[in-house]
């Protein structure tokens, strides 16, 4: 059972660790300690720690953009410790359902390296659909959704 709860500033050297491993950087993108302390404190921004059965953080999650009242729900980043190690999709289902149960949202979307096969496979796993590019200056990132009304 993955169990979300909301992060504090003593989780940033995690954080920090997590958003940092090898390859992390490409695909998942990273801030610096201020940002996070900043953002910890800004009630725009949302941070969350994935704790397995034993209450050990492996990963984390960001939403973003959340004074805005227009329905969505923004997924900043997603990252847990070891990728491929079966937590990743749990946490985000718990995400997912925090959004749709705690929140008025009506769509939850993300943006994602078109490299990020991985993730990628996970986000449609969970019926997230590609919307296309996440930009023109970001051709090589897809922004995906899920509406509620999908959801479950």
């Amino acid at each position: 059972m993955v169990a979300p709860r909301r992060a504090t500033p003593a989780d940033i050297a995690f954080i920090m660790a997590a958003e940092r491993r090898p390859g992390y950087d490409r695909l998942v993108g990273r801030f610096d300690e201020d940002v996070h302390r900043a953002n910890l404190a800004d009630d725009n921004w949302l941070y969350f720690i994935g704790l397995d059965d034993k209450g050990v953080p492996q990963g984390f999650a960001i939403l973003q953009d959340r004074n805005k009242p227009d329905g969505n729900e923004f997924l900043r980043r997603i990252a847990v410790s070891n990728a491929g190690g079966g937590f990743g999709k749990p946490f985000l289902a718990a995400i997912v359902d925090w959004v749709f149960t705690q929140t008025d949202a009506k769509r939850f979307y993300l943006h994602v390296r078109n490299a990020n096969t991985r993730a990628c496979h996970v986000y449609t796993s969970l019926g997230f659909v590609s919307e296309g590019p996440e930009s023109d200056e970001e051709p090589d990132s897809t922004t995906m959704a899920l509406l509620k009304s999908r959801w479950r």
